[in-house]
């Protein structure tokens, strides 16, 4: 799986994803990068019934997960059901589709 990379503020710790050149906190410019780790948990999210022109998907699932060691990311949601505080395991993979070309994203589904 290809892992994505966040970024801890040297000055306050606050943890961001993605890049900022400058700390949402406390605008500090030192960071120190981190990886996430491969579960966390399901802080919200969305069910998308109007995708743009090309997507032939109806209700699609975009959430926002906390790994395990603070990083947040939004990424697609592989449930049907899902709820809030559900434990979720990470992927990487085709979320769709664009000329013939596949586009990777983040994914997350239900840890079993």
């Amino acid at each position: 799986m290809k892992t994505i990379t966040a970024y801890k503020c040297n000055k306050c710790g606050l943890v961001m994803y993605p890049y900022h050149d400058r700390c949402l906190n406390c605008k500090g410019r030192d960071f120190k990068e981190i990886t996430p780790t491969s579960k966390g948990k399901l802080l919200t999210y969305t069910v998308i019934e109007q995708l743009p022109w090309g997507m032939d998907e109806r209700g699609r699932v975009l959430g926002v997960v906390e790994f395990d060691n603070g990083v947040k990311a939004l990424g697609l949601i592989k449930e049907d059901a899902p709820r809030i505080g559900m434990k979720l395991k990470v992927g990487w993979e085709p979320v769709r589709e664009m000329g013939g070309e596949k586009i990777y994203g983040l994914t997350f589904e239900k840890m079993k």
